[in-house]
């Protein structure tokens, strides 16, 4: 009965510190996060509602687009054929950008 016992323990725990391995490649550990929505007594953090933007080619271009909209933003003078294949390839695709300054180090990337 003891091993039986035992063997279980080992088990449990092995398996909580792979999930924990696991979780914390992503940021925090499951441990963290059960611990906050489980226990806090403080409200959730509120996140703003972010702007969405597509960069994507317009007439061989990088160009920017309201991610809502669709409507172009913005058309810079880069064009897209001289940028390596694999960001052609993902421009052409459209790229999704969550806010401004993200949206401006893409761009610098890109255009500088």
């Amino acid at each position: 009965m003891k091993k039986l016992i035992l063997i279980t323990g080992v088990i449990v725990y092995s398996l909580f510190a792979v999930a924990m391995i696991i979780d914390s490649s992503a940021g925090k550990s499951s441990f963290d996060t059960v611990m906050y929505e489980t226990y806090s007594t403080e409200p959730a953090p509120k996140s703003e509602p972010s702007k969405l933007y597509v960069v994507k080619v317009l007439d061989g271009k990088v160009a920017v687009a309201d991610g809502a909209t669709g409507k172009i933003i913005k058309k810079t003078d880069t064009t897209v054929s001289i940028l390596p294949k694999g960001d052609q390839k993902m421009l052409k695709k459209g790229i999704a950008v969550s806010d401004e300054k993200q949206l401006r180090l893409l761009l610098e990337d890109y255009c500088s």
